[in-house]
């Protein structure tokens, strides 16, 4: 019986199921001179532990990093982090003037309406990828943009 609970709890871990859920994302568009842009998405850790995203990565540019935007004596600066941590339960929000992800090197700038894979790695070996559409800036539905 405890070989067979190793054995389903290995099928789980190597899984496609990532700890992570990731929902709303997409990629700034911007003229095709530029060499770099910005990805945003939601993500929530469901689990009942921290989890730590380690890195992510996309087919169409050399890297991908995380930056933050924290405002310094009157100004916005830009700032690399390492990695994103995610309480267990927390939703972490990457959105413009925040915490998003820098794709730096970039083949090509791609097109409005393309599709761009994205995938972030979760310490302990596991990956979530997903496809983000390429919108202009702050290119949101007209559903889910309300002012009230």
């Amino acid at each position: 019986m405890v070989s067979l609970l190793a054995l389903l709890a290995g099928a789980v871990l190597a899984g496609n199921s990532a700890p992570i859920a990731v929902s709303q994302p997409w990629v700034r568009a911007l003229p095709p001179t530029q060499a770099n842009t910005a990805a945003y998405l939601v993500i929530d850790n469901p689990t009942g532990v921290a989890v730590t995203i380690t890195g992510a990565s996309t087919d169409i540019a050399e890297r991908v990093e995380f930056h933050t935007t924290r405002e310094v004596d009157g100004y916005q600066r830009m700032e690399q982090l390492q990695q994103l941590e995610l309480a267990p339960g927390q939703r972490l929000e990457l959105a413009p003037g925040g915490t998003h992800l820098m794709l730096l090197g970039l083949q090509r700038m791609p097109a409005v309406g393309e599709q761009v894979q994205l995938c972030l790695y979760v310490a302990g070996g596991e990956e979530t990828c997903f496809s983000a559409e390429v919108r202009r800036e702050g290119g949101q539905s007209s559903h889910e943009h309300h002012h009230h």
